[in-house]
């Protein structure tokens, strides 16, 4: 994961988009809780492939609603949570 557009990507691979709906382009400000894009099932589904696919571990301490409010915020926790492990 280098970039807040390849969360985007990333994000938008585990959302479920409504029957006939093609799937949005996620920008980093797009408001996924407000939009009711994600559940939490799918906030599961974006920690695990995160885990898998791009080897970062997010702590069960930062998965709150307020961390996934935005592709932006989700990506700030984890330049947070890189930042802390190049230490």
């Amino acid at each position: 994961m280098h970039s807040v557009e390849d969360l985007c990507a990333l994000i938008s691979s585990k959302i479920t988009w409504g029957r006939g709906e093609e799937p949005q382009r996620l920008l980093p400000d797009t408001p996924l809780l407000e939009l009711g894009l994600l559940d939490s099932l799918t906030i599961m589904q974006i920690v695990t492939a995160l885990d898998t696919e791009a080897g970062l571990s997010l702590p069960d301490t930062e998965i709150v609603a307020a961390n996934f409010r935005s592709p932006g915020a989700l990506w700030a926790v984890l330049e947070n949570i890189g930042a802390g492990a190049a230490r």
